[in-house]
């Protein structure tokens, strides 16, 4: 059997001429071999003042080397801090001090040290150092080879520059996998052999995936490659290692190996695995509001001191959260008080969301080849998970203080938590356009989405954790 991982949408990447990329086909892989793709979404070089001059009232306006965006919005840790309640844990010493987070990644970036220091002098975070493993030696970065370094590398920056900036005393492993061209049913990919070197390695740590495959690209072999594969996620909750994974970014319109999509509504693995705590995306508007005069329109009003947070369905790129029922699994026990009307007797995701947004998304630090140096703004489900990551690492310095054990699997506990820990994401209209998101379905594709109601869905899980609250009463819930 052969594996072709989802592709990943880079909306846009500036090379050396600062020509612009504006499909994600430009990374996607030309084989049918085992192949990872990134799930991060970074805003055009198109919409930036790459001049850094004063002008009219941009969206965003980066640090130095300044750039402005006119139409995106961009998020400094300090603003993620304020508007999810981070400040707060902050300030009474919740850093993540004596935590390990893994980031997972296919190639890495060869220079995530250095990228990863410039964000933390920029935005006042303290240095850390990053320990990496290589499972099957040094990936290259070399974009002639299947699997695309540079997409990986945007992922990689994304991925521990924000797992930093939300636990900034967190100690950092980046498992940076060589991928062969292809394997099969002969043997686990190079990235579930570094996952299983960081179960072993890091007990009671966190790991973060921001990757993902459409569950019917596992064909006639799916029952068989996914206990296979699930293998390392059973040790991680032997060994009370956290595992998150990214839902996905185009809503419920997922591609087979080919890039077509299937014609009705599908969902990631293994965001999807019961194993793993599934990371869904909204979109948060803090300081400012969409205004669209229709679903494709960029137009904002500056309104400051506002905070709204709708499903993360922004039809102009397009993009969504992913999420939907499982085909591959059933409905486990942690999600028995769901209403089985909305399971349908299968395993229902996302378990939780956070911002993932490309307006309004996080500002990344980047200098490796081939695309511009400094400051883009990035977001995707690949966003999310990396920085609830973060949170549990937070919530287990929180029991180590108390001499309790690390969260280790957190789905049956974030099922037991107070609905007052998370903000419940509702249908919400904007604009004189009157466009309502009130589902994932990504704008165009024709396939139908999940909608968002009071309390879990199938498009945001739970919503999106209030930090403070959330990581508190996750520490309680521990032995």
């Amino acid at each position: 059997m052969s594996w072709h991982w989802r592709r990943g949408r880079i909306l846009a990447l500036c090379a050396v001429s600062l020509a612009l990329l504006s499909t994600a086909a430009a990374w996607r892989p030309a084989s049918a071999g085992l192949q990872f793709a990134p799930l991060a979404e970074v805003a055009p070089d198109s919409d930036l003042d790459l001049t850094g001059a004063a002008g009219p009232a941009y969206a965003c306006t980066t640090p130095a080397p300044v750039v402005h965006s006119v139409s995106f919005h961009c998020y400094t840790p300090s603003q993620i801090f304020a508007a999810y309640g981070v400040d707060a844990l902050h300030a009474e010493g919740t850093t993540g001090k004596g935590q390990t987070i893994v980031i997972v990644d296919s190639y890495g970036s060869p220079t995530a040290q250095h990228d990863l220091d410039v964000f933390s002098d920029t935005f006042g975070l303290p240095r850390t150092q990053i320990e990496f493993i290589y499972p099957d030696g040094t990936p290259p970065f070399n974009n002639s080879v299947n699997g695309s370094p540079a997409g990986w590398a945007f992922e990689t920056s994304l991925d521990l520059q924000w797992a930093h900036a939300i636990a900034p005393d967190a100690h950092l492993v980046l498992v940076a996998a060589n991928p062969a061209e292809t394997q099969g049913v002969q043997g686990f990919p190079g990235i579930f052999k570094g996952e299983q070197i960081a179960v072993g390695r890091f007990p009671g740590a966190v790991l973060s995936q921001s990757f993902a495959v459409t569950e019917q690209s596992f064909h006639a072999a799916a029952a068989e490659q996914v206990q296979l594969l699930g293998q390392v996620y059973q040790r991680a909750a032997a060994n009370r290692v956290t595992v998150l994974g990214s839902s996905g970014d185009s809503g419920t319109a997922n591609g087979d190996k080919q890039g077509r999509v299937f014609p009705f509504p599908t969902v990631n693995w293994p965001s999807s695995d019961p194993m793993v705590t599934s990371a869904g995306g909204t979109w948060l508007q803090y300081g400012w509001t969409w205004n669209p005069t229709s679903p494709t329109s960029l137009s904002f009003l500056t309104t400051p001191g506002s905070r709204t947070e709708a499903v993360w369905d922004e039809p102009f790129l397009p993009a969504a959260g992913g999420g939907g029922r499982s085909v591959l699994f059933s409905t486990p026990a942690f999600q028995s008080g769901i209403a089985q009307s909305l399971l349908q007797g299968r395993r229902g995701l996302p378990d939780l969301s956070w911002n993932a947004a490309v307006d309004g998304g996080v500002l990344v630090y980047t200098s490796f080849p081939t695309v511009r140096v400094g400051w883009h703004i990035v977001g995707g489900t690949s966003a999310a998970s990396p920085q609830l990551a973060a949170l549990v690492a937070l919530a287990n310095q929180l029991a180590d203080a108390a001499h309790k054990a690390h969260v280790g699997y957190l789905n049956p506990l974030i099922y037991q938590l107070p609905a007052g820990d998370f903000t419940d994401i509702v249908p919400q209209t904007f604009g004189p356009g009157a466009v309502t998101l009130a589902d994932n379905a990504e704008f165009g594709s024709g396939i139908a989405g999940m909608a968002v109601t009071p309390g879990y869905d199938l498009a945001t899980g739970f919503g999106s954790p209030k930090a403070h609250s959330f990581v508190h009463d996750l520490a309680n819930l521990l032995p």
